[in-house]
């Protein structure tokens, strides 16, 4: 178990810059005669950001859980836009004291070899200029947040947030269903300007972050940035062209499917009846509260590893959860690693729909591999790649949907987990919308509003059901990327759950022929965080780091299978 060296309190007190500097000039003075020395520094620089990044993340957990808060409003905007650029200009001389010593290049490649090749990268894009830049980012980001998190609707006389209202487009009453999508669409509609705004404004400074790097463009300039050292961004776009050929054809036909499932005719398929039920048949309602959720949850994760349940019940001690969804509250759900706790912070909106029984699921693959990964003394490799972070937490969610029986009655269980696997199928012709369309966002920075929506209207054309009759709705469906979040607040962040999948699938295909060695191979790749590359952390989970179109077919072909074996 590691233990830290006590260089500085895990319990420092940060307020502002004033109260790290300290440490890092004692870092930046320190006497490193050796590669002992050296080795020593770099445990001293790790655990001086991690108390720095558990202190961010409560700045901003705060602020998601209360977006109407300004006090929390105002501390996460003093991390973001005044500690954490002071923080970053002081980082990079650390780093580059790192790296400039003899030493650096005779520490152990076993061991630092992934340490090297994360700093070398940092070194090598960073530029000063940028670090007020990325400050104004945080802003306009936080601006999202707040837009999006404070929208309501009322229907049937009750003012409800966005993930509530939602749970009514599952309705088998068609007319409730078009009352909910209208309110949705028209409320998200309402604020449609100044969300171009903000965007507009996150586009000028991303692209003059990539120019001060000396890229030519904000998609390079991002993928290098996320540290995606084992495939290109061409690599990304064939990804894209390989789910247009083998999914995009499949996840059409799941929807139409559906469509007749409603028994409503072909040209008559309206966006308020995509997720809407069969007449007779009510949508799954796995749990009332979020404390039934949690509950469960520790049910589940204890069957699949006894270890799994205690994490949870460690994290429900420490109330560690924020599951419900309410107005004010930041959309979305997340996993927050806490740096020096060891332990994260699980936040979603949940509303009691079978979706939020799959996103506790998977928050709660997060978690696992942070607790997994809290061993680790070195915080950059507690940090995995995201390709690998979903990877833990899709394959949770399907390594746990064979015991989702303790939401739901047989029939319902068998229905919940069609629904799961037809949902991995119709999200890859999204992520592939998502990922072309930040691709053209910004290799066309100049681009209009108008020629933004109308891209992401004719991507849509591309990937998404043909099914759907929008006639008097297009200005929804080309304003649809304002709900992807990520488009906002990380770029570029998305393609990792498409590859990812393809992870999670390979573990689940190892979990049905072998339960016990696929948990093995699942928590032996965990627990490695990043200090392996990915194809070598993938080995160890018995997967191949592969997204390749024959790859993809022959996963698209076992999820088939697993459908057949789930007929009602």
């Amino acid at each position: 178990m590691y233990q830290p060296s006590n260089f500085i309190p895990i319990d420092l007190t940060i307020n502002s810059w004033d109260d790290l500097k300290p440490y890092f000039d004692l870092l930046l003075s320190a006497k490193v005669n050796n590669i002992d020395d050296l080795a020593q520094l770099i445990i001293h620089y790790s655990e001086t950001l991690s108390v720095f990044h558990e202190k961010n993340a409560w700045s901003y957990i705060n602020m998601s859980r209360e977006t109407d808060n300004q006090e929390y409003v105002d501390r996460h905007e003093l991390f973001s836009t005044r500690i954490a650029p002071e923080l970053e200009k002081a980082a990079n001389s650390v780093e580059k004291m790192i790296v400039k010593h003899p030493a650096f290049n005779d520490l152990s490649e076993e061991r630092f070899g992934q340490f090297k090749k994360k700093l070398k990268r940092e070194l090598d894009l960073f530029r000063e200029e940028n670090v007020a830049l990325s400050a104004e980012i945080s802003k306009h980001s936080t601006k999202y947040d707040q837009l999006t998190g404070g929208l309501t609707v009322t229907l049937d006389g009750e003012e409800m947030p966005m993930p509530k209202a939602s749970v009514r487009l599952q309705s088998a009453d068609r007319m409730k269903r078009k009352e909910a999508w209208l309110a949705i669409s028209e409320k998200r509609y309402s604020v449609k300007s100044e969300a171009d705004d903000i965007y507009n404004e996150m586009l000028k400074l991303r692209v003059k972050t990539a120019e001060n790097a000396d890229y030519k463009n904000y998609r390079d300039f991002a993928h290098d940035r996320l540290q995606r050292f084992d495939y290109t961004p061409e690599d990304a776009v064939n990804f894209q062209l390989a789910i247009e050929k083998h999914i995009v054809p499949l996840a059409r036909k799941i929807d139409k499917n559906h469509r007749d499932k409603l028994g409503i005719a072909a040209n008559d398929y309206r966006p308020w009846d995509t997720a809407g039920e069969p007449a007779g048949q009510k949508a799954l309602k796995p749990f009332k509260t979020g404390a039934d959720l949690l509950k469960q949850a520790i049910a589940i994760f204890s069957e699949v590893h006894p270890q799994f349940g205690a994490n949870l019940k460690a994290m429900q001690a420490a109330d560690l959860f924020d599951l419900e969804s309410r107005k004010g509250k930041a959309p979305g759900g997340y996993n927050y690693g806490l740096e020096t706790t060891g332990m994260p912070f699980i936040f979603m909106n949940a509303a009691g729909t079978q979706r939020d029984v799959v996103t506790m699921c998977h928050e709660g693959g997060h978690a696992m591999h942070t607790f997994l990964t809290s061993d680790e003394p070195l915080i950059h490799y507690r940090d995995t790649p995201s390709e690998m972070a979903e990877t833990a937490s899709m394959s949770m969610e399907l390594m746990t949907a064979g015991l989702w029986d303790k939401f739901y009655s047989s029939a319902d269980h068998i229905r919940a987990r069609r629904e799961h696997l037809e949902g991995i199928i119709s999200f890859f012709p999204w992520c592939a919308t998502v990922d072309a369309f930040q691709h053209w966002v910004y290799l066309n920075p100049e681009h209009t509003v108008e020629e933004r929506d109308d891209y992401f209207y004719i991507l849509t054309k591309r990937f998404m059901s043909d099914a759907v009759n929008w006639e008097g709705y297009e200005h929804f469906r080309r304003n649809g990327w304002q709900r992807q979040l990520h488009i906002f607040g990380m770029p570029f962040y998305y393609i990792e759950y498409g590859i990812a999948q393809l992870g999670a699938l390979q573990v689940y295909r190892n979990f049905k022929k072998d339960p016990k060695a696929a948990l093995e191979g699942y928590i032996k790749g965990l627990s490695l965080g990043s200090s392996q590359p990915l194809p070598e952390v993938w080995k160890a989970m018995g997967i191949k780091f592969d997204f390749s179109a024959e790859t993809l077919q022959e996963l698209v072909e076992f999820v088939q299978q697993e459908l057949a074996e789930l007929q009602d």
